[in-house]
Parts: structure tokens; C-alpha cells; sequence
């Protein structure tokens, strides 16, 4: 990461809270939350590695953000290298929530330029493979060894199930659900949950579905009027989009935005999927809907990052997502709580990935190698994840 470079002045140096925890980069302009029974203090505000803007990220961490979220196959790789070319200067900064994608550890490890992680989030989506004993085993082994702290547990597939069964196990120090806005209001439950047991709560993939920096940031104050809330994670691709959000954690969310929060909601639910895979549940065939809708709608169309859009599509197997997965049989559509129109969805995105194939270059036998790309759409000045 190049541009500013941080020392630790007045503002960036490391704080108490009133529970006299300390503020890893305490910034006086940022907030900070228990996360969980840790006893670590993090930023109200955490990173994510699907938006690396590497000066926007510095500036973040100048403004007292202390955790960053990447996993090894971000931005085809790009995300976990220019975050590890960063920390050679900034480690002592920020703590580190690695997801479990990577070839190794150890490889792992040596792009961040560190010796280890501080939350190993293990990328699960169904309840069974949340409970699979062989997480605890991997993750004591590597605890042994010093190259991970705390354990996590990251779910965008059948998330309330599955975030259930995790905080359920005892086991993890921290979960990361997708809480945009249907799952906010569906995960109740589970939320309070972790609260009273202690689990640290890192809100991933919030803005799914939501236009605007102003609903943006009525969003942020409404999660975190939530005390299970630890963190939102959000890849964050301006200084301006910080600003606003930084500004959104002084003043507590109105009556009047949290009725337009409501009111947009209803008017847009057909259109938000919230992860559950209920329509997967009732699918004969047992189409994978979500990841062919977060593909779609959410990394192509509202992040307009096609690499990433292509590599999540092209990694499901044909048999989930081929012209032979679809049968045009429509159970899966009155399963779904939000209505949504499924089938034209899944053709639609079937012909757009088509499209989009034939512009980049794929290696499609070797899908961990990065797609070569053709003209790609223009990034808008505000990152989203």
C-alpha cells in the first residue's frame, strides 16, 4: 500500500475502554465494541477485502479502523497480496479475520507478511458442516502452533440454520452472517443468542440490495442499534463513502430513517435474497439459487466486479447451474419468504454469465487461476460488499 504513511500520534495510539480493555489504534473519531468474550476491542466499522482501494484502506486505519476481513481467493488473490504489502508497515494496527480458503497456513501467512491471524473464520453454509468436529481439531492445532488466536465461523448459505448451529457448538469466538436487510430482521433470534453467549457478531455483505449512500448509512445506524451487532464489515472503495460512514456512527438512527429503511424494504423484498436456501430445499435438483443470485445481483450488477461475479459462478458445479439444472418447475419460488421470481432470475443470470464469459478470457479447467479480463464496467466512486 503506498501514499500516507501512519505513525502513532495522539490520535492513533492505543487507548482503554471504560471496561479497561485496551483500543488496539484508538482514534477518538471512531467507536469501538467488545467483541464478544475475546476481550479485544474492535472498530465499530472493519474492512473488507472484496473492495482493496489500498489508500482508502490506509486513510480507514488513520481513522482508528483496527480489524480487516480478505480471504485468499478475493479479487483473485489480488485482495489478500495488497493487503499483505500494506501490513508491513501497519500490522501493530490491525487485527486479522482470515477466511479458511487458502492452499496453507503457512502460505497464507506469508503473503500477509505476519506470523499469524487473529480470527480464523471457517467458511461453512450448512448446519451439519458447522458443527463438523474437525474444525476444532484444525483450529487447536493451529492455536498450538501461534498462527491463529480465535475462532470464527462465515456463512452466506442457509444462514440462519447454519449461523444457529455454530453459536450453538460453543465453539466459536465470533460469527460473520450476511445481515442485509430481510436478515437482519430474520436473524433476531440467533443474534441474541450470540449476545448472551458471548460471540462476537461481524455483519458481512449488509448493503446487499440497498441504492444510495444516504440509505447506506441509515443502514449502518440501524445495525448497530442492534447491541449484538459488533462490527459491520464493509469494503469500502472512497474517502468519501468512509466519511459518510465514520459521521453515520455519531449520531443514533431517527424515527423518520428508519421508516424509510422500512418502506424500502417492502418495496424491494422481491428482489433481495436473503440467503436462506429455502428455495434449494425445495428445488428437486437441488439448484444452488443463492450463489447464482449473489453472483448475479450482487458482485455483477451492484459491486460490478464481473472477476469475482464469473469465478463464484463458474465454481458451481453444471449440475447445480447448467442447462440441465433448471427445469423450469418453479417449486422452489413459493418456498421462498420473499417471493422472489427464481426461475427468470437464474435464466437471467444464465444469459448474462454467458455473455460476460465470452468478453473475458477463462481458464475454466483451473478456476483458482485469475480470469484475464476484457473492458470491464466502471467502478462507482463508492465500493460495496
Amino acid at each position: 500500500m503506498g501514499g500516507v504513511s501512519l505513525g502513532v500520534g495522539a490520535k492513533n495510539s492505543d487507548s482503554m475502554s471504560p471496561t479497561g480493555a485496551q483500543i488496539l489504534n484508538f482514534n477518538s473519531a471512531m467507536k469501538y465494541r467488545p467483541m464478544g468474550n475475546t476481550g479485544l476491542m474492535v472498530s465499530e466499522i472493519s474492512l473488507g477485502g472484496l473492495v482493496m482501494t489500498e489508500s482508502v484502506h490506509r486513510y480507514a486505519i488513520e481513522h482508528g479502523v483496527n480489524l480487516v476481513h480478505v480471504a485468499w481467493d478475493y479479487l483473485g488473490g489480488q485482495a489478500i497480496r495488497a493487503l499483505g504489502a500494506g501490513l508491513k508497515s501497519l500490522r501493530d494496527r490491525v487485527y486479522i479475520a482470515l477466511k479458511d480458503d487458502y492452499p496453507s497456513i503457512d502460505e497464507a501467512l506469508k503473503v500477509l507478511n505476519t506470523d499469524h491471524v487473529d480470527f480464523l473464520m471457517f467458511n461453512r453454509h450448512w448446519a451439519f458442516s458447522a458443527r463438523d468436529a474437525k474444525i476444532a481439531e484444525t483450529f487447536e492445532k493451529l492455536k498450538n502452533q501461534g498462527k491463529v488466536r480465535f475462532a470464527g465461523l462465515t456463512t452466506h448459505g442457509m444462514v440462519k440454520e447454519t449461523t444457529a448451529a455454530g453459536i450453538r457448538t460453543g465453539f466459536y469466538n465470533v460469527i460473520m452472517p450476511v445481515l442485509n436487510q430481510p436478515n437482519l430482521e430474520a436473524m433476531d433470534e440467533e443474534l441474541r443468542l450470540a449476545r448472551q453467549r458471548g460471540i462476537g457478531v461481524m455483519a458481512m455483505k449488509t448493503m446487499k440490495g440497498l441504492r444510495g449512500l444516504d440509505r447506506e448509512t441509515a443502514y449502518l445506524k440501524k445495525m448497530l442499534s442492534n447491541a449484538a451487532v459488533t462490527t459491520v464489515t464493509k469494503g469500502i472503495g472512497s474517502f468519501d463513502m468512509f466519511d459518510a460512514y465514520l459521521e453515520a456512527l455519531k449520531e443514533p438512527l431517527s424515527s423518520a430513517e428508519d421508516r424509510a429503511l422500512y418502506r424500502y424494504a417492502q418495496q424491494n423484498r422481491s428482489s433481495n435474497c436473503m440467503m436462506c436456501d429455502d428455495c434449494k430445499q425445495a428445488c428437486p435438483l437441488g439448484v444452488e439459487v443463492s450463489t447464482v443470485l449473489r453472483s448475479k445481483d450482487y458482485y455483477y450488477d451492484q459491486m460490478r466486479d464481473v472477476e469475482t461475479a464469473l469465478r463464484t459462478y463458474r465454481q458451481i458445479p453444471l449440475q447445480k447451474v447448467g442447462d440441465e439444472a433448471c427445469r423450469l418447475c418453479r417449486k422452489c419460488e413459493p418456498a421462498c419468504p420473499n417471493g422472489i421470481a427464481i426461475v427468470e432470475r437464474l435464466l437471467a443470470a444464465r444469459e448474462v454469465f454467458t455473455r460476460a464469459s465470452s468478453r473475458w478470457l477463462v481458464d475454466a479447467p483451473n478456476l483458482s487461476a485469475p480470469l484475464t479480463p476484457g473492458p470491464s464496467p466502471p467502478r462507482g466512486r463508492g465500493g460495496q460488499v
